[in-house]
């Protein structure tokens, strides 16, 4: 009995059909929900560290997130412009009332959002007195224009919005939303404003996805080289302030799109998108102008920031060459040499090392080999090894300063 519970004629079980209207972007949504979770695996690390460092750690987390949150939702997000209004419109084709609704219009860089809601969602449209005919009006639809204008007209050569606004026809879709997607599919004459979008879409899409990789290689940089770590997140900011600039410019004219209706116009105005991407680009100018100017002045801070050696990236170390006596075989002791390969005041230098007792031994060692009557020049020692007396001009040779046991 359990088992046959909502089946005819032992089929599977069977739903009845509950339509809806899209209440969120699905892609938007799903991305946010992976910034979130990628963020909570780098937050659970926070606790490993001690002190300052743990602030440094959530702040570089923090920060990092932010800028490339608001690139991808830049890229994915449908509020670059938008606009909203109450109005009575007619519904449908060879309907002979209106309605109140709720008219709006989200635009993103490849498409446009245009949403229809009844205000009250539930309306009676009949005609008569007799017949209630309840009509649910809550309609979100989407029109793409990425990436190809296309041939004029509505086949299939033709542009991607242009199919697209035919299909809606043929499905009868609402009035309203048909005059709103109308404005972007024509292309003629002064009314370009479909080409006018898609061409602006289409460069701040490839400035935006230029800014991800430059914000990927800034942070590798950051565990590398802190100094051109700052100006890559300098160059990931400029690439997002110069999306939002062809965005407000590249468009046909001057006027901005109105789109009237019987008691209101549709005027639209920068959204939440462009102001994310605005304040992610302003954001990371500045980190990577901080960082720039402390890794030249305030080297020790900055790298207790980034949680790495002062040394790292400011000296190598490069052994001496070792010279060898020509005739006794000997080698003076190798000490390192320090270079240093960066640009630094006499300041840091001296702050940044810092002899080292063993280094002083070392030194002290080799001056008191160097001593030696060893490692003097061979032509004052000739007959140090020699059985023989050494006979120069017939007269014998002083005795040796030092026998050879003495010596070894």
């Amino acid at each position: 009995m359990v088992y046959d519970a909502f089946r005819t004629n032992g089929g599977p079980t069977q739903h009845a059909p509950h339509p809806s209207a899209v209440t969120v972007d699905v892609l938007e949504v799903g991305f946010i929900f992976a910034v979130v979770i990628l963020f909570v695996c780098f937050a659970l690390t926070i606790p490993g560290y001690k002190g300052i460092a743990r602030l440094y750690l959530t702040m570089r987390i923090v920060v990092s997130f932010f800028i490339a949150s608001a690139i991808l939702l830049g890229v994915l997000g449908q509020e670059w412009e938008s606009a909203e209004i109450v109005t009575k419109t007619p519904y449908k084709a060879f309907a002979n009332r209106e309605i109140t609704a709720h008219v709006g219009i989200k635009i993103g860089l490849g498409s446009v959002n245009i949403t229809l809601k009844g205000d009250p969602v539930h309306q009676n449209l009949s005609i008569s007195d007799k017949v209630d005919f309840i009509e649910t009006i809550n309609y979100n639809e989407r029109f793409h224009w990425a990436w190809r204008q296309g041939r004029f007209g509505y086949g299939p050569y033709a542009g991607r919005i242009s199919r697209e606004f035919r299909e809606a026809q043929y499905r009868g879709l609402p009035l309203p939303i048909l005059w709103v997607a109308e404005y972007f599919v024509l292309d003629g004459e002064l009314i370009r404003w479909g080409r006018s979008y898609r061409t602006a879409g289409w460069f701040t899409n490839e400035v935006l996805w230029t800014a991800f990789p430059l914000w990927a290689i800034a942070n590798i940089l950051t565990f590398i080289m802190v100094f051109y770590a700052g100006w890559m997140f300098v160059l990931t900011g400029v690439c997002m302030l110069t999306s939002t600039i062809i965005w407000a410019t590249l468009k046909w004219g001057y006027q901005p799109l109105v789109i009237p209706f019987e008691d209101d116009h549709l005027i639209t105005h920068y959204g939440p998108s462009f102001y994310l991407v605005i304040a992610g680009g302003v954001v990371s100018v500045i980190y990577g102008a901080l960082i720039v100017m402390m890794d030249l002045w305030f080297k020790r801070q900055i790298s207790e920031y980034f949680g790495q050696d002062l040394l790292h990236d400011a000296e190598d170390f490069y052994p001496e060459k070792n010279i060898e006596e020509p005739e006794m075989g000997l080698a003076k002791p190798s000490i390192p040499r320090r270079l240093f390969t960066r640009r630094m005041t006499r300041r840091n230098k001296s702050e940044l090392y810092k002899p080292h007792p063993h280094d002083a031994s070392v030194s002290s060692l080799s001056a008191a080999a160097y001593q030696n009557p060893v490692f003097q020049p061979m032509e004052h020692h000739d007959d140090v090894f020699n059985d023989e007396p050494a006979r120069t001009n017939g007269r014998k040779s002083q005795q040796p300063a030092y026998t050879e046991s003495e010596i070894l």
